[in-house]
């Protein structure tokens, strides 16, 4: 039988003092918002019983301890979101990493299986780290829509250069998905982020997910599809509403919803070893 997969991913990242400073220079309000829309995001998750990966920066779980405990507390996979192409040299990353994995161990007791980087970089240094520390997968770069793939190790590959034969395989990559790619400003010089997209036109932006997904259900014989959602954009009024019936169609329509580690774990099984 077909078996279409949809991963729900959040990146959950605490702001930078520069954003907070500067905020509060401009006389906006400098308590964040993501922390308010990650709470409503699991609210209609909850009701739905779907399950998602939530992509913790270290920052934020010092920051937000009791809505991160929250999150394991009703289920949801914790991985984390790092540094992946450290500028400071291997001992600052090494100290970053552990930092980070000792932070989601304390939360729940389990280590990340899952990593992605904080703005899709991506290095081989990154990638040793995450195998020496027991990492199953990543989910950083895009292309290969529905299709995961194994990272070489040693080295970053693509969907159109994957590890060779003669290589050993090393982590599955999960790429990701959606949200759309940026769109250019009415100049057609400016490109428009994918998220400004999200937060002024949430129906539009969302439009996609569900055609994509169901694109891969009528399709495909087996596949995922991972969102990527910023909840300081998502868990907005309009926005949730917006996904909260995208997820009923896809219900509908007999999608499965995994969280990133299961749905890797079936990806591995069928690329082999």
């Amino acid at each position: 039988m077909p078996r279409s997969i949809v991963c729900l991913t959040i990146d959950f990242a605490a702001p930078s003092c520069a954003a907070v400073e500067g905020a509060a220079t401009a006389g906006r309000p400098a308590t964040p918002f993501a922390p308010v829309g990650a709470a409503r995001l699991m609210d209609l998750l909850g009701r739905r019983g779907l399950p998602a990966t939530w992509f913790m920066a270290t920052e934020a779980i010092a920051a937000h301890p009791e809505l991160c405990e929250r999150v394991v507390f009703t289920g949801h996979e914790i991985g984390l979101l790092g540094v992946g192409a450290a500028p400071a040299g291997p001992p600052s990353a090494d100290a970053d990493l552990s930092r980070g994995i000792a932070a989601i161990l304390g939360l729940g007791g389990q280590p990340p299986r899952g990593f992605r980087a904080a703005g899709a970089a991506l290095d081989d240094a990154t990638l040793a780290r995450l195998e020496a520390h027991g990492f199953a997968y990543d989910s950083s770069l895009t292309g290969g829509e529905h299709w995961p793939w194994r990272l070489p190790r040693g080295g970053v590959a693509t969907p159109d250069e994957p590890a060779g034969s003669g290589t050993a395989a090393g982590l599955i990559e999960m790429p990701i998905g959606w949200p759309p790619v940026a769109r250019t400003g009415v100049d057609g010089a400016h490109p428009v982020p994918a998220s400004a997209l999200v937060l002024e036109a949430p129906r539009l932006a969302l439009q996609t997910l569900l055609d994509e997904a169901l694109f891969m259900r009528d399709s495909l014989d087996w596949g995922v599809l991972t969102l990527a959602l910023d909840p300081a954009v998502i868990g907005r009024g309009a926005g949730l509403r917006a996904l909260g019936d995208v997820l009923d169609t896809l219900i509908e329509a007999g999608v499965v919803f995994l969280t990133m580690a299961e749905a890797a774990a079936e990806a591995a099984d069928r690329l082999g070893p």
